[in-house]
């Protein structure tokens, strides 16, 4: 009976490491064929891909507002034009070239570099507006949206606020032009 007992736990052993193995492996095959998968949506699908991807960050943004009251907040950084706008630093461009008589300031930030916390902001949605080591409450009271192509700065004639940030859409040819007040100045 002594010379059977280790025999069969060794035998349990062979057979729990070939279960594991086969359990690895079909893992591995499953996220592999993950990866081809999106891969290849991402591929040739790609504006569509973009577009859900924008429509997961609107809706995570839109929670963190909603569920979580957390305001959101951005900074603002440099003055220039789309060199400055492409460092990618996470903070929105004074686009110089936006400079129109009736025209707040525009500042901009690409949506893949923290512009897209504008998409889901509606008319009275407070924002904290970090700006030369101060921080400021600001509340949107103008919103525009313009196609990124063939749109001039006359479609931004008249748009209120002390400035305005702007971001594009994911997967669209389309731009959002966010108008901010003071909350104080909102508010009186």
């Amino acid at each position: 009976m002594t010379t059977d007992a280790p025999t069969r736990a060794a035998g349990r052993r062979a057979t729990r490491r070939r279960r594991l193995a086969r359990l690895a492996t079909l893992g591995a095959i499953v996220g592999v064929v993950l990866g081809v998968g999106t891969i290849t949506t991402l591929t040739v699908f790609p504006e569509q891909s973009e577009q859900l991807y924008g429509a997961v960050q609107r809706d995570v943004g839109q929670f963190r507002n909603d569920v979580l009251h957390e305001l959101p907040a951005v900074e603002l950084g440099a003055s220039g034009g789309t060199s400055e706008l492409d460092r990618c630093d996470h903070t929105f461009t004074e686009m110089l070239s936006y400079e129109t008589d009736g025209v707040p300031p525009v500042w901009a930030a690409h949506n893949n570099c923290g512009g897209d916390v504008v998409l889901p902001w509606e008319i009275g949605q407070q924002v904290e507006v970090a700006h030369d080591g101060t921080t400021e409450l600001y509340v949107v009271v103008d919103i525009r949206v313009t196609p990124k192509t063939w749109a001039t700065t006359d479609d931004l004639i008249g748009i209120t606020g002390d400035f305005a940030l702007q971001s594009c859409f994911y997967g669209e040819n389309r731009m959002r032009f966010v108008g901010l007040a003071r909350a104080a100045d909102a508010a009186a």
